[in-house]
């Protein structure tokens, strides 16, 4: 219910803004906004994202576009991601990851092709009232967990179905941007500083450490900018930022026990130092100058030369078999490195250092209106880089979306200029060929998402989902109902059956029948090629084969060598 009237808001917005006559590009900024409401793990979404944004790029960008140094960067860089993508063990994971990015890289370059002066105000109250729509369809479910004491909250591993993590964060960000916004246009802080202090509560609410200190210091950031722009150097930027991390930490010393070990525990940040160890020794060891792909943690434990004596392997594999979740660093620098390797990470820190560089450009402006937007970005930047060193949200769309639209209002101009073109035949060209690529993955995803389901009704009373990718079967019933098995459709469509999982359900309902045999080991020997350290397609492989009477010996032992992680049919 909650989402329904949330999505009502949003299309009254819309029509508001449409009945205002307002520049399209601000239709674009709403609907990209919108696009993070609600934190829902849905990384699938990130490709309709993508074909809207770059559908409207071609409509919205200026007839003469400027390429400037930081777009040349964040292109190389995007470049060496795609890369990534394709020699990933976990390729489609790793394309619908690039396809949030790619997402990300369009709505940076659009925006900031744009006069901040044009933008800058309606991009605020625009983000600020989508963020206020995600917040108030957050804060309407504390019903669902009362009563409890306001100021000592109950502590929740999910809330209103949601990840914590992701509350938390966005919460954090959407406080920073409406209490900067309601400061510059106070017209609005009737409606903005509510909003801010309730976000400000969830955070508490769901005891997010690394959220509440990230906000603090970007709040303490632009406070002292504004304070006295003149006076705020580097020589007295550079202790603050070290002192005062180091009087919160002390200031656990002066808490009494019970309170401080809700919010700090000195195991969980040896267990996280373990972790970030594990997964520099594993890339440097295997994959030192690509990493091993985006969204692909899970393979660290199974590459060549690991062993259980590996600093860091005990907590990695009791992560996996503890949450049955992807055993992430919760670091943005060490994902980084872990994904993309030692050259995605010197890119990565290369585009970090250039957008401080052109910050500070900004805040030693003459002009204002540019310093007191370098003020803001500073604090994102802050933000984030406060944040994503004890967490990893930056991969997700409801964190990753209003991070770019607030780094969009940089002075894209303080940028060295490249090179200058008009939009040609040869350009166009380019841009419907990568439209209609992505028009077959976006077909290909939905497709198989669609065989996907009809498998899962034919099986319902047979397994059930037990949580992520993960599969239980459910003991037999006496009175249970016969469900047609949709082998023809599978048949006909094997050939878009590509993701691990859809490998592994399609073997499953094709062994039910005699007929299909030699398929169901085909879809399986695919499986393992394609996936060599999924313990569930070796596994699955070594029963399919030794109903024929074959030596399985090399299937059960590289079965033994992985983890069943993303799939389990026994307990």
């Amino acid at each position: 219910m909650n989402l329904k009237l949330l999505y009502v808001a949003s299309l009254c917005f819309t029509i508001y803004l449409f009945l205002k006559n307002v520049h399209p590009i601000f239709l674009f900024i709403h609907t990209v906004a919108f696009s993070c409401s609600p934190p829902l793990f849905s990384s699938i979404k990130s490709v309709p994202l993508l074909l809207f944004v770059i559908a409207s790029f071609f409509y919205l960008i200026p007839k003469r576009i400027r390429i400037h140094k930081l777009h040349a960067i964040i292109s190389f860089f995007f470049f060496v991601l795609l890369i990534s993508s394709l020699l990933s063990y976990k390729s489609q994971s790793a394309l619908l990851q690039l396809c949030l990015l790619f997402s990300g890289v369009l709505i940076f370059f659009l925006l900031s092709s744009y006069p901040s002066r044009l933008i800058k105000k309606g991009l605020l109250l625009i983000l600020s009232l989508n963020l206020l729509l995600n917040i108030v369809n957050l804060f309407s479910a504390v019903h669902l967990i009362w009563p409890f004491n306001f100021f000592v909250p109950p502590l929740f591993l999910t809330y209103a179905g949601f990840p914590v993590s992701a509350i938390a964060v966005i919460s954090a960000f959407s406080a920073l941007v409406v209490f900067y916004t309601a400061f510059q246009y106070r017209i609005y802080s009737w409606f903005l500083i509510p909003v801010g202090i309730i976000s400000i509560y969830l955070v508490f609410f769901n005891h997010s450490r690394a959220s509440l200190l990230a906000f603090i210091l970007a709040a303490l950031y632009i406070i002292l900018f504004f304070w006295n722009k003149k006076r705020i150097s580097l020589r007295i930027l550079i202790p603050i930022s070290i002192l005062f991390p180091l009087l919160l930490i002390g200031s656990i010393l002066f808490t009494p026990l019970e309170t401080a070990s809700r919010y700090f525990n000195a195991e969980t940040l040896l267990i996280r130092f373990s972790l970030w160890n594990f997964h520099f020794q594993s890339v440097l060891q295997n994959f030192p100058l690509f990493g091993i792909g985006l969204d692909a943690d899970s393979l660290l434990a199974h590459l060549p030369g690991t062993n259980s004596e590996r600093v860091g392997y005990e907590d990695f594999y009791r992560f996996l078999h503890s949450f049955r979740s992807y055993p992430q660093a919760h670091n943005l620098y060490v994902e980084t490195f872990t994904s993309l390797g030692i050259l995605g990470s010197l890119l990565f820190l290369w585009i970090g250092i250039y957008l401080l560089f052109i910050t500070y450009l900004m805040l030693t402006s003459k002009s204002k209106e540019v310093t007191n937007s370098g003020i803001f970005i500073s604090g994102v930047l802050v933000f984030v880089a406060v944040h994503e060193f004890f967490d990893y949200n930056l991969g997700e769309q409801h964190f990753f979306i209003p991070v770019v639209l607030s780094l969009s209002l940089i002075r894209i101009k303080l940028s060295f200029p490249i090179r200058k073109f008009k939009q040609n035949l040869s350009f166009k060209t380019v841009y419907m060929i990568v439209l209609i690529l992505l028009g077959f993955l976006s077909f290909q995803l939905i497709w198989e998402q669609r065989l996907k389901n009809l498998i899962l009704a034919s099986t319902q009373d047979e397994i059930e989902l037990d949580n992520f990718l993960i599969y239980k079967e459910k003991k037999p019933s006496g009175n249970r109902k016969k469900f047609s098995h949709p082998f023809e459709e599978i048949l006909k469509n094997q050939f878009w059956i590509r993701s691990e999982e859809n490998i592994v359900l399609a073997s499953l309902i094709l062994r039910k029948s005699p007929d299909y045999q030699d398929l169901v080991e085909s879809l399986l020997n695919r499986c393992v090629i394609k996936n060599p350290y999924s313990s569930v397609c070796w596994k699955e492989k070594a029963d399919v084969l030794s109903k024929k009477d074959q030596n399985v010996t090399r299937e059960l032992e590289e079965g033994k060598k992985t983890d069943p992680f993303h799939i389990i049919f026994t307990e």
